[in-house]
């Protein structure tokens, strides 16, 4: 892994009642990475949002969002040709100062308002 995945590995290891990552870029590789180090357990019933990358999809006990602008080259390019669930007219960017930026507040209130709904009697 990196410095980045040890820390979020570490951090979901000593903090239990964790269950929501939100991951931009490359924030979004260090969870994947400390996904992939977690016991089984661990990772049932985390929500994982990730914005202008999108991850390996790797475990079905998990809950996955993952927004790509279509104006985000860098973005497409960490993807390794996976594709997103959402896809939105930005950029990389997630500075609500410049035009087009990933909106990343709605996002993450979809994502919650998502997740209400497939949970909901």
């Amino acid at each position: 892994g990196s410095a980045a995945s040890d820390d979020v590995h570490a951090i979901l290891d000593a903090v239990p009642g964790i269950s929501r990552l939100i991951g931009h870029s490359k924030g979004a590789l260090a969870i994947e990475n400390a996904l992939r180090s977690l016991l089984s357990p661990r990772t049932s019933g985390l929500s994982v949002v990730t914005l202008g990358c999108v991850i390996e999809e790797e475990f079905p006990q998990a809950r996955y969002d993952q927004y790509l602008g279509w104006l985000d080259a860098l973005g497409t390019l960490n993807s390794w040709n996976r594709r997103p669930e959402h896809r939105a007219f930005t950029h990389h960017s997630t500075n609500s100062a410049i035009p087009l930026s990933m909106l990343v507040g709605s996002y993450v209130v979809e994502s919650e308002q998502d997740a209400r709904n497939i949970t909901a009697p």
